[in-house]
């Protein structure tokens, strides 16, 4: 794997690991901070000073916390408004598509590290993020991937793609380092309120999403959560957000909890995306393979028409 690391600036090979250093072919260096290599190029929006002094940006662990009062009702107490009922079935699948051996790269791996070596076991998973919060394989940039052209087998970016600037350009990215024949398995909201701000660009339709991938044909596309989740996570939120004051806030919450968790088993036998039910779900799973053949926007619109009345 080390030596298909390139500087994410210049593309210039892995020339050696020093103590404190990543040190490539064009003498640049790139730090190494509590044994984590922090490959941020020039042109990131984020910063390694940032990540050396653990500032949170797109994500704090402090939410794990149940030892806090109000995150163990939340966490473990309160009924979820949503819920990814194929996830597991889902990257199961996906495991089987990958050769036994080979190289997964996690784009957002966040807390989930532990369960992504886990489920996808007897590949090599190569965890990622922008952040140190969970300690993640390597820091980077998913607009700019420190990895050579066509190095892994499968790439999966779990509700990343909507934190990212330019998401044309992530997803050319992940084209790139995945070989021809390997997999994509890419997950977003279409509805989902603003969060982990200000780092939160973009939401995605059933063919925005699929537009983005153009040189891979669609092996599966699924609903996350449907239409049904989304009323319940928006209704939610209309009445959390009618007060600005903490206690109010919580107070919807919990009552909202209780009075819409139910609605999210409404979508748990529709998957399947069709022309109705992509009218408003909360989210899209999508499996790729690379093929390399050259869409044109025609060509990518047109599989829209293939989904069932």
């Amino acid at each position: 794997m080390l030596q298909n690391i390139i500087h994410p600036d210049s593309h210039a090979k892995l020339k050696e690991i020093s103590k404190d250093f990543y040190v490539f072919e064009d003498n640049s260096e790139l730090p190494i901070h509590n044994g984590i290599p922090i490959l941020l190029g020039s042109q990131s929006i984020f910063n390694q000073n940032d990540i050396i002094n653990s500032k949170t940006t797109t994500q704090d662990r402090s939410h794990l916390d149940t030892s806090n009062v109000k995150n163990y009702i939340r966490r473990k107490l309160l009924p979820s408004l949503c819920t990814d009922f194929n996830l597991d079935k889902r990257y199961e699948t996906f495991n089987k598509l990958i050769s036994r051996g080979g190289k997964i790269l996690i784009l957002g791996a966040g807390e989930k590290i532990d369960y992504y070596k886990n489920i996808f076991s007897g590949c090599e998973v190569i965890t990622s993020d922008v952040h140190n919060q969970f300690s993640p394989d390597f820091i980077f940039d998913g607009h700019f991937i420190p990895f050579a052209d066509e190095t892994f087998d499968g790439v999966l970016a779990a509700q990343v793609i909507e934190h990212t600037i330019n998401p044309w350009k992530f997803c050319t990215e992940l084209q790139r380092v995945v070989k021809v024949g390997g997999f994509l398995q890419i997950e977003a909201p279409q509805s989902f309120p603003y969060h982990a701000q200000p780092y939160d660009f973009f939401r995605f339709t059933f063919t925005g999403m699929r537009s983005l991938f153009p040189e891979c044909e669609v092996v599966k596309a699924e609903l996350t959560e449907g239409n049904a989740s989304n009323v319940a996570v928006t209704l939610s939120n209309y009445f959390v957000n009618l007060s600005s004051q903490k206690i109010i806030r919580s107070a919807w919450l919990f009552v909202t909890r209780i009075l819409f968790g139910w609605i999210k088993y409404l979508d748990s036998r529709n998957g399947v995306p069709n022309k109705r039910n992509v009218s408003m779900p909360k989210g899209y799973a999508f499996t790729f393979k690379k093929d390399n053949i050259k869409r044109s926007s025609k060509d990518l619109l047109k599989e829209f028409y293939h989904l069932k009345k």
